[in-house]
C-alpha cells in the first residue's frame, strides 16, 4: 500500500488504495458511491481516489470566489501557473467537439464531455507540484489559488502531466454533504480501456505515447447549465476567444507578462473542431536579442511579435522592451529581493494607449523618469515592511536609485559600437533625469493646476533625482572616445562639454591624441553630475586644460588643419580671453592662412587692419604674412585686437601710422608678433 503525505497543520498521511482485481460481474456498476457514516464502497477498476479532509471544500471555494475577479484574470492565471511550472511555452486550444459518454468513470461526468478549453505547458509537474494537486483542498496550495479563477469557467478539472492523470470532481459533488474526491490514474500501470470515453479528449495529446505526456495539460470543459452552487456564469468558446484577444489588447498585459512571466517565450491559442485543422487566432513570441550580465543585475533587450486573426484578417505587430533584473539584500526584512525594471522602447502600434495613472496594478507600478519615458517596476517578493504611504521612502528602501543606475550602466554596454542592438547613445541621455526639465514640469503643474496624480508622480521623481544622480556618479557608465580607455569612472574622465560641431571635434581629437580619457556629455548630464555626484572627482574640459595639453604635446598642433587650429583658438579665447593661455602656441592666424607662434615683445610686427577682407586687396599677397587675418570670427578678431593683446604680450602696437595708399586714407595699427 502506497502513501502520499501532505501538510495541513500537522502531517497527515493519505492512503492511495491499490486497485482491486477487475470486477468479474458485468452487471456491477463502475460508478463511485459514498456513504454518509461508513467507509465508501468503491467499485472501480485501475483507479485511485483521495478523499478530502473533514472540512468541506465548498467553503474554501466559496471564500475564494466571494469577490469575483475580472474576466481577464482567467488568462492571467494561465500565465501565472505557467511561470510557477517553469514553462517557456503555453499553448491553448478551444476545442469545439463533444465526446461519447458510454464508458466514463462516473455517469455524472457525462456533462463534461463537451466543448472545452485546453491549456498545455512544456513543463511537467514536479512531485511537490503534484502534492499541491493532491492537496487541492488546501487554501495555500498553488493549484487551489489557481482554481479560484478556473471555476469561473468550468465545474471540472482534468490535469495530465507525465504519466499521471487527475480528475477533480465537479462542483455539484462539492456542494452537497458528501466529501470531494480527486481521482488519480497512472497511464503506465493502469488499464484505462474500460474508461475509453473518459480519456478520449486526451487522445490528441497522447499521440506520441499512450502512456506519457511530455508536459502538462489542464482541460476545462465549459459548464452547460447554471445549476451549480459555485458559479452560475456560462461562457461559450467565442466568449473565451474574445477574453483572450481583449487581454492582449493593451500595454498592461505585456508589461505584466514581461515583469512577472519572464520564463515564457511563446503563447499560442488555436480553435479546432477535431484537431485535424487548427486555426491560430493569437500568438506571441518573445525573443531576447542580447543580454548583459553584471554582478548584481541582468539587462535584456527583448523583441516581441504579436500575431492575431480577427474576422479572418491576419495582422502582425512588433515591439521592443528593455528588462533589467536587479538582485539586492533587503536590510529591513533580512532577505534577498529582486527588483525588475521594464522600459518600453517601441510598443505595439495596434494596442490601446492608456494614461499612466491607470497602469498601476498589484504586481507592478510605474514612475515617470522623464517627460517622455515611463518606467515600470515590481519587487519580488512583495515586502510588507515597506512604507506604503510615502512612495519616495519605499523606492529608497528597495534601492531603486541604485538599481536604475545599474540599469543605465548595462544599457551603455548594450549600446556600445560593437553590438547590433541598433540603440542610440541618445537613449541613455534621454533616460537621465533633467533637473531643469523636471523643475519646469513641476512649475507647470502648479501653474495650470494639473491632475493631482500627475503632480504626485512628478514630485516623486523630483525627490529621487538627487539619489539617482549620486548613484549614476558611482558607476563606470560613460564611454571614453579615446582609444583604449573604454568605460571610465568619473574620477578618471575629462568631460567635453562643448556643443556638437567643429570645435568639439577638434578638442576631442587633441585630447585623444594626448591619451586623455575624453567623454562627450550633453549639458543636462553634466549639470546632474556636477550638482549631485562627487564634485571632487569631476573634471570638465576648460581652455586652461586645452592650453596646458597643447604646451606639453608640441607634436599635435603641426598635424592640425587650418580650420582645426582656428577652432582651437576660438574655443580658448572666446571662453577665457587670457593672453597667457596662447603664449608660445602656434595659433596666431595670418592673412596668408598660415599660423605663427604667439611671442613676446621682441617679436616682429603684425599689422591689424579693419575687420574687412577688402582692405587686403590693397596690398601684394607676399605681404599677407604681415597682417592679422581679417576673415576670422568677428568676436575672435575683436579679442586679438583688444588692448589685452596689444600692449603686454603676443601682439603689440608700437605706433599708429597714417598711410596714404592709392590716394585713399587707411588706418593701420602696427603690432609686433
Amino acid at each position: 500500500m502506497k502513501r502520499y503525505k501532505r501538510k495541513r497543520g500537522k502531517k497527515t498521511s493519505i492512503t492511495k488504495q491499490e486497485s482491486p482485481v477487475a470486477n468479474s460481474n458485468p452487471n456491477q456498476s463502475n460508478s463511485l458511491t459514498v456513504g454518509d457514516d461508513s467507509p465508501p464502497n468503491i467499485q472501480y477498476a485501475k483507479m485511485r481516489i483521495i478523499s478530502s479532509p473533514v472540512f468541506q471544500l465548498r467553503d474554501i471555494i466559496r471564500a475564494l470566489l466571494s469577490s469575483a475577479p475580472p474576466s481577464c484574470d482567467l488568462i492571467s492565471t494561465f500565465l501565472t501557473y505557467g511561470q510557477s511550472l517553469g514553462a517557456s511555452a503555453i499553448h491553448g486550444y478551444l476545442v469545439d467537439r463533444c465526446y461519447d459518454t458510454q464508458t466514463l468513470i462516473n455517469d455524472e461526468f457525462s456533462s463534461y464531455q463537451g466543448v472545452a478549453l485546453c491549456i498545455t505547458y512544456d513543463a511537467q509537474l514536479t512531485e511537490q507540484q503534484w502534492e499541491d494537486v493532491f492537496g487541492i483542498h488546501e487554501s495555500t496550495s498553488t493549484i487551489s489559488k489557481t482554481a479560484s479563477s478556473f471555476f469561473h469557467l468550468a465545474d471540472f478539472l482534468c490535469i495530465l502531466s507525465g504519466s499521471r492523470v487527475v480528475y477533480y470532481d465537479p462542483n455539484e459533488r462539492m456542494t452537497n454533504d458528501e466529501r470531494a474526491y480527486v481521482s488519480i490514474f497512472d497511464l503506465e500501470n493502469d488499464d484505462i480501456e474500460m474508461f475509453q470515453d473518459q480519456f478520449s479528449p486526451l487522445d490528441y495529446f497522447l499521440l506520441k505515447s499512450k502512456t506519457f505526456y511530455n508536459g502538462t495539460l489542464i482541460r476545462l470543459p465549459l459548464r452547460t447549465n447554471s445549476t451549480t452552487q459555485i458559479s452560475t456564469h456560462i461562457l461559450t468558446l467565442d466568449d473565451i476567444k474574445q477574453q483572450i484577444l481583449r487581454y492582449f489588447h493593451s500595454n498592461e498585459s505585456f508589461i505584466e507578462l514581461l515583469l512577472n512571466q519572464t520564463n515564457l517565450n511563446t503563447i499560442e491559442f488555436d480553435y479546432t473542431k477535431d484537431f485535424q485543422l487548427l486555426t491560430k487566432f493569437l500568438s506571441i513570441n518573445k525573443h531576447t536579442l542580447t543580454t548583459i550580465h553584471d554582478a548584481q543585475s541582468t539587462t535584456q533587450l527583448i523583441h516581441m511579435t504579436l500575431s492575431k486573426q480577427i474576422d479572418d484578417i491576419n495582422t502582425s505587430d512588433i515591439s521592443r522592451w528593455l528588462l533589467s533584473i536587479n538582485n539586492e539584500f533587503n536590510e529591513i526584512d533580512k532577505r534577498d529581493i529582486q527588483l525588475k525594471l521594464l522600459l518600453p522602447l517601441t510598443t505595439f502600434s495596434t494596442l490601446i494607449e492608456t494614461y499612466i495613472s491607470s497602469l498601476i496594478s498589484h504586481n507592478y507600478q510605474s514612475i515617470q523618469i522623464t517627460s517622455t519615458r515611463t518606467l515600470y517596476y515590481c519587487v519580488i517578493p512583495s515586502l510588507n515592511t515597506f512604507c506604503k504611504d510615502d512612495m519616495c521612502i519605499q523606492l529608497r528602501q528597495i534601492k531603486f536609485p541604485k538599481a536604475y543606475a545599474l540599469f543605465l550602466k548595462d544599457l551603455s554596454r548594450l549600446i556600445k559600437p560593437t553590438t547590433t542592438s541598433n540603440l542610440s547613445i541618445d537613449l541613455i541621455w534621454e533616460l537621465m533625469p533633467d533637473i531643469d526639465e523636471h523643475q519646469r514640469l513641476l512649475n507647470d503643474t502648479q501653474k495650470f493646476s494639473l491632475q493631482q496624480q500627475q503632480q504626485q508622480y512628478l514630485k516623486i521623481t523630483n525627490n529621487l533625482i538627487p539619489d539617482i544622480w549620486a548613484e549614476i556618479g558611482k558607476q563606470e557608465l560613460f564611454y571614453s572616445v579615446t582609444d583604449g580607455w573604454g568605460y571610465v569612472a568619473i574620477e578618471d574622465m575629462i568631460i567635453n562639454n562643448v556643443d556638437a560641431g567643429p570645435i568639439q571635434d577638434v578638442l576631442t581629437f587633441v585630447f585623444s591624441e594626448a591619451n586623455a580619457p575624453i567623454v562627450i556629455l550633453p549639458s543636462h548630464v553634466i549639470n546632474g553630475l556636477c550638482k549631485y555626484s562627487n564634485k571632487h572627482y569631476l573634471q570638465v574640459m576648460t581652455p586652461f586644460h586645452a592650453s596646458e595639453l597643447l604646451s606639453k604635446n608640441s607634436l599635435i598642433l603641426p598635424r592640425l588643419t587650418y580650420e582645426q587650429k582656428l577652432s582651437l583658438l576660438t574655443y580658448i579665447l572666446l571662453n577665457d580671453p587670457d593672453p597667457g593661455l596662447v603664449l608660445e602656441l602656434q595659433l596666431l592666424p595670418l592673412a596668408n592662412n598660415q599660423f605663427i607662434t604667439f611671442q613676446k615683445k621682441s617679436s616682429s610686427c603684425i599689422y591689424i587692419i579693419d575687420h574687412n577682407s577688402n582692405f587686403l586687396k590693397l596690398f601684394n599677397e607676399r605681404q599677407y604674412d604681415k597682417f592679422l587675418n581679417p576673415n576670422i570670427d568677428k568676436k575672435l578678431f575683436d579679442i586679438l585686437s583688444s588692448q589685452n593683446f596689444q600692449g603686454r604680450i603676443f601682439i603689440f602696437v608700437k605706433a599708429r601710422k597714417i598711410l596714404y595708399l592709392l590716394c585713399g586714407l587707411l588706418f593701420i595699427r602696427l603690432i609686433p608678433c
